[in-house]
């Protein structure tokens, strides 16, 4: 998973949303979806200095999601009663074939 702070450090810095996406290996609409707020509030590349520290902070209000460990951790609770059924399907089940949504098929 790449950190969120990196991605604003190398945009902060000057680096398109194209170049971010190829050198981190991450979709370009995760790129924008985790800059869209910092559009919003009227951040741009080049301005007054910012460090990894100011941007968490940032992140942290716009992403409590990220921020909070705790709000991932619930889904755990949820899902440990299916663990065995899960890992069975993991070591049985093996992908020939993929649709994508055109429908047609990769193998």
């Amino acid at each position: 998973m790449v950190d969120i702070v990196e991605i604003y450090v190398h945009w902060y810095a000057g680096r398109s949303k194209n170049q971010l996406a190829a050198s981190l290996g991450v979709d370009r609409k995760t790129i924008r979806k985790y800059l869209a707020p910092a559009a919003a509030a009227g951040i741009t590349p080049g301005g007054p200095p910012m460090g990894e520290a100011d941007w968490a902070k940032l992140i942290k209000v716009w992403f409590p999601e990220l921020a909070d460990r705790k709000l991932r951790q619930v889904t755990w609770a949820e899902i440990d009663p299916h663990r065995d059924y899960i890992k069975t399907l993991l070591e049985t089940t093996t992908v020939t074939r993929s649709t994508n949504a055109c429908g047609t098929s990769r193998s």
